[in-house]
């Protein structure tokens, strides 16, 4: 279940990704600035969610090894991982002056 997950947040980190470096293009370029900006807006989150859970479970899967599943390992990797993101959260949806 590790593995498919790993996978597919690595397919959404590069798809999503890759969005962001195209509108960023068109944005520079002047074309659909207003379509591509609104999406630069919106989709930092998901980019940070898969990038996060891609990079958490790689971390896990080295230091856990062949031993199989360690829930301590995963409280060492995840809690962090989880405290960045709502700090993340909460600094995107704050107030803009």
């Amino acid at each position: 279940m590790l593995r498919y997950l790993h996978s597919l947040s690595a397919v959404l980190f590069y798809l999503l990704g890759g969005s962001m470096f195209a509108l960023y293009q068109l944005t520079y370029n002047g074309i659909a600035v207003t379509t591509s900006m609104e999406w630069m807006r919106i989709g930092t989150l998901p980019l940070l969610l898969a990038g996060m859970l891609f990079g958490g479970l790689s971390i896990y899967q080295s230091l856990a090894g062949n031993e199989g599943r360690s829930w301590k390992i995963g409280l060492l990797v995840g809690l962090p991982l989880l405290c960045l993101f709502v700090i993340f959260v909460s600094i995107n949806f704050r107030p803009l002056p």
